[in-house]
């Protein structure tokens, strides 16, 4: 299944966009992967993911975890690790398992709509 950039479902949160790319609704089984936007001088929610998460910089730059990371830079976070995506402007690669889950700092989870 080809899933183009332009028919990608598109998610706004926190000044972030998101586009679907592989994910369950568009015929993923085991692998969640989608773009995200960072602004410039974006201030990502902190947040704890239920499965691990591996970021690759396609351009700009961000800092995760307190690393920051460039164009061609990957950044891999364990499962139940506390994260915030700061930075930009950069679009960002994340792939992650299907059923990803987050859990935001005021103990609220959420399925994230771009992992769907």
């Amino acid at each position: 299944m080809l899933v183009t950039g332009e028919s990608a479902v598109t998610h706004s949160f926190g000044g972030f966009e998101f586009r679907s790319l592989a994910v369950p609704s568009r015929g993923s089984t085991e692998i969640a992967l989608w773009t995200v936007d960072v602004p410039e001088g974006g201030d990502g929610t902190p947040h704890r993911a239920s499965k691990e998460e591996v970021f690759y910089v396609l351009s700009g730059s961000v800092t995760i975890q307190g690393q920051t990371a460039g164009t061609g830079d990957a950044v891999v976070v364990p499962p139940d690790t506390e994260l915030s995506l700061t930075g930009g402007p950069a679009r960002v690669l994340v792939a992650t398992s299907v059923g990803i889950r987050g859990t935001l700092a005021d103990g609220r989870t959420i399925t994230p709509p771009w992992s769907l």
